[in-house]
């Protein structure tokens, strides 16, 4: 428990940096020093009296020594983003997934039985502890079933296989540190607490020998120490730790020396701590391997015994926790996900299913192993030594090295000879070390296989001298070796062999587009795939830099072209052959040309298929008129016998064979056979495409298009077009019969039509009239009233004669309102379409309605805009008008000021020209009704009109072609709109305007000429007006027309250019400036303003020559630069 909360903090801890310290690498690699490193080296060293297990020692110099080659391994797994020990040997191996598998099944079977030591360590330091001793069963399994829990929280709770786990790594760091303090401690006490010191201890068990012969003691410690040298990078856990879960390479340098002396500290105490136990539990009364925890009990140390089981508990939990979870990411990515992936309903399950899957997979496997290895664990129970189960496993994992060495050292190996010895030297390690641990009462190891003494598990051929483990040590890897170098040598290597051997084997992979030139990438396209692809990687570099360096575009660009032709492992090799300006072997040619040939011919079938399942028939003729490709349903719609058409048969038969059968009816009156069959194929040699429609006896019509090639020859299409042919004349028959009855209908259609249009002419010609009729006479009266008005001032008549005034005023606004409806409606309207600018019809309305807005106690403003637009600028002012009136109308409320805003939006090539008020608002479902005629939103207001004034508006902005928009919430306000196109030339008082007189001053700049440029009103007055004080005649503009318009206007020379360099319609100051200096023959200095920060900006107006300057423009630095360029210009 306390691992996993260990565990848990730091995967929590992201940004922790101690926790990728070195050290805690370091540390964590002590997770070698297992259950057996805790109780089983004790009792090694009772049975051989050695102080440091040659385990170990080959552990160190493998450390010490082979550092370079993990160094190798390390760099290679990152490179090649390896998950694990299987595809680390799979990926050398041309990516084999037998090898994958095959490895995945020795290292399960290598690891089930030293998890197995685990789980009996546990059980039975925790039996002596507790003293429940009932024959370990129910503990081992109990212990098992906690550690598939503990396991899946530690390893299986994501599904990304080779992403680190700090957390994972800091738990197993703080475990090996709990190790070492608990058997430390356990050495202290016996030799200082039981014993009177090192010197006591010696002289009390000087009587005690080693229990192990002497004969074969020798061997057997050079066969641990082999295998503690192999295991530290065959071992899943070990290469996990070292490979994956490592972040830099210093960590390594520092594991280089931090992990051996953990180790010679770790066993530090081991002799002691055993010579100890023989001298108190003499006769072996006490299993040695149990000497670290009986110790402690038997003096009644009840929490030193706690500690030791705490430490082997450490021990053996994180060895189990990360084998199993290694082994479960290997058996789930190396056999169980191919399987898997050869079922459809498998490839189509979502994203989230197939994680969910996976890592249920995943916490399966870690069960099933466990469990495994509690089997294995009964299986085995009569065997007493930790030892001997650990050193069992390491035998089978070191049939593993020969392929790892081979992959990192010899390019020859292949992939099938590495499968062959793997396989033989597990084959014998289960014959002489694994059946007689699980049938020890066997016969046949005493007798021999068969019968045959020369076949005994422990003597093979006769080999007596040997402990078992040096034995089958011995037979296994000599086999594997044999198998894996015979087969290699006399066997050849595929092309994936070699590519892969060199990623694995050259110490410092270079990049081949770093040693290829632009010249060679175009020699290979144009040798390779054509001279298209050749030219088209042509036109990406200059001439003068064919011989540089490519970049890694153009490599990849040259790359993807030759796969399509040659493959991409022969593509590989042609680029590395290339980049080494070498020949290449024959075998690499050889196998170029097979593989481009098979790609050649699977491109052909390819094809082929493709042409066969087709509608049309297809025919392709070459260049000497021969047939040369076709397809089946060629045949059956031209009819031909099937011994007719033949590869290579010449085209001017098949026409003779059409020809006497009348399908060919285009010949001349008196013309031949031959010489219509010469015409045909003079006119086909020509390169003359054709098309026409074919009637075969079969009663279908055939479709016949032909198209020549670029080379040379010709291609034909033939269509079943018979249901087309037949569609289109039944169609015609009913359109025959259709016709007559369109036509009445339409001629009923066009009389009502017209009947209607005069009705609708005559009603406006009368209201026209009328209403003109009656404006007379109302004048008159209104005429009269007014005088009449003058007259009866201060009398009590004056507000009699007001209200007929107002009343004649209303009157006369209706009929006009119905005079301007009917001339709209009657479309008698003449537009006046003018250039002008906006900000005069804006500037007129403010001031007419402001006025107004004060008189009802409305705030108005507007703001002004340099825009022009080209429009009848009296019916749009009309517009404007009624939405001002309506506005400030209805805009007054009870709570609140009345609020009007007139203003101009830009948007892209159009303007907006808005009126908002924060009037009550419009509801959505009358906002199409306020546009008819004699319609109010509420007639009871006491707001003044009759309704015309938008009806009026929309008409015009019909007749106008423009759009009214209205906007509008309730109890907030409302916007009417109306958008017209934007007009990009000045009217000609606008540009005359632009040319701003100067002040009188003083300044180094007076009479200076100076055209500015600036698409942005503001900034372009803001500039004007600060050169003008300076004493410089300003001629500003916004674009190259406005230029252009202005210099015809008045002859302007200038002595001094400042353009915005982002100018309208995607132009920019760069390019107006080169175009007016080349046209008007300027030569004026010139300065770039921007904001934008790209370098882009800055590069291409230094390659104009111009000089650049950052917005916002401070006044004095713009006037230091202006002083620079003139003085430049005067030197």
């Amino acid at each position: 428990m306390l691992l996993f909360v260990v565990a848990y903090w730091g995967q929590k801890q992201t940004n922790n940096k101690w926790l990728k310290h070195p050290w805690v690498y370091s540390l964590s690699l002590g997770v070698s020093c297992t259950s057996w490193a805790f109780y089983g080296t004790v009792g090694q060293a009772a049975t051989t009296g050695a102080w440091l297990a040659p385990v170990y020692i080959g552990s160190i110099l493998c450390f010490v020594l082979a550092w370079p080659m993990l160094l190798r391994i390390l760099r290679i797994s990152k490179q090649q983003n390896l998950t694990s020990i299987a595809d680390f040997i799979a990926c050398r191996y041309d990516r084999s997934p037998l090898i994958a598998a095959t490895v995945t099944l020795v290292a399960l079977l290598g690891t089930i039985p030293y998890i197995a030591l685990q789980l009996r360590a546990i059980s039975t330091s925790f039996d002596l502890v507790t003293g429940s001793y009932q024959s370990g069963i129910s503990t081992t399994f109990v212990v098992t079933i906690v550690l598939i829990i503990f396991s899946i929280l530690f390893g299986a709770r994501q599904v990304v296989i080779n992403k680190q786990n700090q957390g994972l790594v800091l738990a197993i760091a703080f475990s090996s540190v709990v190790k070492l303090f608990a058997l430390t401690a356990v050495g202290i006490f016996a030799t200082f607490f039981v014993f009177d010191g090192v010197s006591d201890l010696l002289i009390q068990t000087e009587n005690i020998k080693p229990s192990a012969p002497s004969s074969n003691g020798t061997y057997f410690a050079i066969s641990q120490a082999i295998l503690g040298m192999i295991t530290i990078f065959i071992l899943p856990q070990q290469y996990h730790i070292i490979m994956i879960e490592n972040h830099h390479e210093k960590e390594l340098k520092t594991a280089r020396w931090l992990y051996p002396l953990y180790l010679i500290l770790i066993n530090l105490f081991v002799l002691p701590i055993a010579l100890a136990g023989q001298s108190l539990f003499p006769g072996g009364s006490v299993n040695a391997d149990t000497y670290v925890i009986t110790i402690p009990l038997f003096f009644q140390q009840a929490w030193l015994g706690g500690l030791v089981f705490i430490g082997g508990l450490a021990a053996a939990t994180s060895m189990v926790i990360i084998a199993t979870v290694v082994l479960s990411t290997m058996v789930t990515t190396e056999i169980i996900n191919p399987l898997l992936l050869r079922h459809k309903s498998f490839m189509v399950q979502q994203k989230n299913q197939l994680s969910g899957l996976l890592l249920n997979l995943r916490r399966i496997a870690i069960a099933l192993l466990l469990l495994l290895a509690f089997i294995f664990e009964r299986a085995i129970a009569e065997q007493n030594h930790l030892a001997g189960i650990g050193l069992l496993s390491f035998v089978l994992l070191a049939q593993l090295a020969p392929l790892v060495i081979g992959a990192l050292y010899w390019r020859n190996a292949t992939s099938k000879a590495a499968l062959t010895g793997l396989v033989v030297g597990s084959i014998i390690w289960l014959y002489t070390l694994l059946l007689p641990s699980l049938f020890p009462q066997s016969t046949w190891l005493t007798t021999g296989l068969f019968g045959f003494s020369w076949l005994k598990p422990y003597a093979l051929f006769g080999v007596t001298f040997l402990d078992d483990i040096s034995h089958g040590l011995l037979f296994s890897l000599l086999a594997n070796t044999c198998c894996f170098i015979g087969i290699s040598f006399f066997g050849r290597r595929s092309v994936g062999e070699k590519l892969q051997a060199e990623l694995f084997i050259n110490k410092q992979q270079k990049n081949l587009e770093h040693e290829l030139s632009h010249k060679d990438l175009y020699q290979l396209l144009q040798r390779f795939v054509n001279n298209e692809a050749a030219n088209t990687f042509k036109q990406y570099y200059p001439e003068t830099r064919k011989h540089s360096a490519a970049n890694d575009k153009l490599y990849n660009y040259t790359r993807l072209q030759l796969a399509s032709v040659l493959g991409s492992a022969s593509t590989r090799m042609v680029m590395k052959a290339a980049s080494k300006q070498q020949t290449m072997p024959l075998e690499d040619v050889v196998n170029i040309v097979d593989e481009a040939n098979e790609l050649f011919q699977f491109n052909r079938e390819l094809l082929q298929a493709g042409v066969e399942n087709i509608e049309q028939g297809i025919s392709m003729v070459d260049v000497d008129m021969r047939l040369v490709a076709w397809n089946q349903r060629y045949i059956e719609l031209l009819d031909y016998p099937s011994e007719l058409v033949a590869v290579g048969k010449p085209i001017a038969e098949l026409i003779q064979f059409n020809v006497e059968r009348g399908l060919i009816a285009d010949s001349k009156e008196s013309e031949t056979q031959e010489t219509l069959i010469a015409r045909r194929l003079a006119y086909m040699r020509q390169g003359n495409n054709h098309y026409f429609q074919r009637n075969m006896p079969s009663g279908i019509v055939l479709e016949i298009r032909g198209q020549a090639m670029p080379g040379g020859g010709f291609v034909s299409t033939f269509s079943d077009i018979t249901a087309h042919i037949n569609a289109e004349k039944a169609l015609k028959k009913a359109n025959e019969s259709l016709e007559q009855r369109v036509i009445e209908r339409t001629t009923e259609l066009s009389q009502a039509k017209a009947e209607a249009e005069a009705a609708n002419t005559s009603k406006t010609k009368f209201l026209a009239a009328a209403s003109h009729d009656l404006m007379q006479p109302f004048n008159a009266m209104s005429l009269f009233t007014n005088m009449l008005n003058k007259k009866v001032q201060n009398t009590d008549l004056q507000e009699l004669a007001t209200n007929i005034q107002n009343s004649l005023t209303a009157a006369e606004s209706l009929l006009s309102d119905l005079v301007e409806i009917s001339r709209l409606d009657n479309s008698s309207q003449t537009l006046d379409v003018q250039i002008f600018s906006i900000n005069d019809l804006l500037s007129t309305l403010g001031k007419e309605f402001t006025l107004l807005a004060q008189q009802s106690e409305v705030k108005f403003s507007y703001i002004k805009s340099s825009c022009a637009v080209a429009t009848d600028q009296r019916l749009l002012r009309r517009v404007i008008q009624n939405f001002l009136s309506n506005a400030i109308n209805y805009c007054p409320q009870a709570n609140r000021q009345g609020k009007v805003l007139l203003g101009v939006r830009h948007q892209q090539e159009n303007i907006i020209i808005e009126v908002w008020d924060n009037g009550p608002g419009i509801p959505l479902n009358k906002q199409a009704a306020i546009f008819k005629e004699f319609e109010r939103l509420n007639p009871n207001q006491a707001a003044s009109g009759l309704g015309l004034g938008l009806a009026i508006s929309e008409r015009i902005a019909k007749l106008l072609g423009l759009t009214i928009t209205v906007q509008s919430t309730l109890g907030k306000g409302t916007c009417f709109s109306i958008s017209l196109p934007r007009s990009h030339v000045m009217p000609e008082n606008t540009i005359a305007a632009s040319i701003i007189p100067q002040p009188s001053t003083t300044d180094e700049f007076i009479n200076l000429a100076v055209l500015l440029v600036d698409n942005e009103p503001l900034m372009l007055t803001a500039m004007a007006t600060q050169l003008a004080e300076w004493g410089c005649q300003v001629m500003a503009v916004k674009d190259q027309a406005s230029l252009n318009a202005a210099i015809i206007k008045q002859n302007f020379t200038p002595a001094m250019i400042i353009s915005d360099y982002h100018l309208d319609d995607n132009k920019n100051g760069v390019t107006l400036v080169q175009t007016s200096r080349e046209k008007y023959a300027w030569q004026a200095p010139v300065i770039i303003c921007s904001a934008d920060p790209s370098e882009q900006v800055r590069e291409k107006t230094s390659a104009a020559k111009f000089s650049f300057m950052r917005k916002p423009i401070k006044a004095l630095a713009l006037k230091k630069l202006m002083r620079q360029l003139l003085s430049a210009t005067l030197d």
